[in-house]
């Protein structure tokens, strides 16, 4: 199966949730919120290992599993290792998705309002988020992880792509340890993060791309 634009989508939500800081939210929540913001403004660098579970209405379920790094302002890569490999680069210009058993390479553009508008920017300290959102307690996902603090982010204002993303925090640390981004079609994306370090020194070539001689390149104008 070819890979289509779903993942650039996911992946500039996912960017925008571990980049940003500051959530207006209950008073219930506002000690997570502030250790979570502490925990991530400075940071100008994360990198970690992640299991992605994708479902869809019908029963659909795909599990991935791999690395990434991020880095501001913009970089990405997420490098997955099973069940196939694949790889999603973003260099601050233009995110390239490139699936070695297709033998295609997928170029979408990226611009600075794609990454301000969507809610992977938590890890890095970006994005407004307490003019974007609004947060409640998170009653339909259990916790995937022991002592951890489930929060469900609502947009403001109807971004035309999910309905709401959830962050499971780390109730000492206020690490984030997973990810959840409902679609409006109803899919969902979950991301459960380990090993997360920040500012941790990175390669800017990391976040390069080359397409391979031979492959095919399709790219897509928005």
């Amino acid at each position: 199966m070819k890979v289509s634009c779903f993942l650039s989508r996911i992946f500039l939500s996912l960017f925008a949730v571990l980049l940003t800081a500051g959530i207006s939210a209950a008073a219930d929540f506002d000690e997570a919120l502030s250790g979570m913001e502490r925990r991530y403004a400075a940071a100008d660098t994360a990198a970690g290992s992640f299991k992605q579970v994708y479902r869809a209405p019908g029963g659909i379920t795909q599990e991935e599993a791999g690395v990434f790094q991020l880095k501001r302002p913009g970089l990405m890569r997420w490098e997955y290792r099973t069940p196939e490999k694949k790889l999603f680069v973003a260099d601050g210009k233009e995110c390239f998705i490139y699936a070695p058993v297709d033998r295609q390479v997928t170029i979408h553009p990226l611009t600075p309002a794609d990454l301000a508008r969507t809610p992977f920017a938590f890890l890095l300290g970006g994005g407004n988020v307490r003019r974007d959102y609004s947060a409640s307690a998170e009653t339909e996902f259990k916790p995937a992880f022991p002592d951890t603090i489930p929060l469900r982010l609502t947009p403001v204002h109807d971004n035309g792509e999910y309905a709401f993303v959830t962050l499971e925090l780390d109730a000492k640390t206020f690490n984030i340890r997973r990810v959840i981004i409902r679609e409006r079609s109803g899919s969902t994306s979950e991301f459960l993060l380990n090993d997360v370090v920040l500012n941790q020194k990175m390669n800017d070539g990391d976040f390069r791309f080359r397409p391979p001689r031979g492959v095919e390149i399709v790219r897509i104008q928005e």
